[in-house]
């Protein structure tokens, strides 16, 4: 084994214990986000050394955010959205950070790490649009009065077990204590 390819097996190490650490997926993603967007500062030099340490701070900084893109994608084949408005943004949040790291391959004449990233982002975008198929979207819910969660949940659903989910939605500190407007999943 090589130099390089020892760095490149640490880069996939630390993305893989990242995403060990966090057992819940989305925690995984918001973790691994900060990754994908790793750029490293410009070197100060303006002679040929500081050139050559840019070139090799460009390199680690895409090998960092490609193994994060790698991991992340790897995250989003376990996360199950609970609706079609939350499939679609985390479809979109993959979509944005890949196509961004295909343009800088792209700028760099990185036509196997293009065509790769291409791969990646075709396959997370179909698994994501599978699973948001069949999923509820968001609608919001606006009332006059403060309502608690389970008033909601008969209301909208007959179903007293999903004042918990409405509560997680509405982002209220207190089921009892009920926003006048809020989002919750359809029916």
């Amino acid at each position: 084994m090589s130099a390089a390819d020892d760095l490149a097996g640490g880069v996939q190490a630390l993305t893989a214990s990242v995403r060990a650490m966090a057992a819940d997926p989305g925690d995984q993603l918001r973790l691994l986000t900060r990754l994908s967007a790793f750029y490293p500062a410009d070197p100060v030099e303006a002679d040929t050394v500081g050139a050559a340490r840019g070139a090799i701070q460009d390199a680690m900084g895409a090998l960092c955010r490609r193994a994060a893109l790698v991991a992340m994608a790897r995250a989003v084949s376990d996360i199950y959205p609970a609706s079609y408005d939350e499939a679609v943004a985390l479809r979109d949040l993959l979509d944005g950070l890949l196509e961004a790291e295909i343009l800088i391959a792209g700028d760099l004449a990185d036509d196997a790490s293009g065509d790769a990233l291409r791969r990646l982002k075709t396959a997370t975008a179909r698994l994501l649009t599978d699973r948001a198929a069949n999923l509820a979207r968001l609608q919001t819910v606006s009332v006059r009065a403060p309502l608690p969660a389970l008033v909601h949940a008969y209301r909208l659903y007959a179903d007293l077990d999903r004042a918990d989910e409405l509560t997680a939605y509405a982002g209220a500190a207190d089921p009892n204590f009920m926003p006048d407007e809020f989002q919750a999943r359809g029916r």
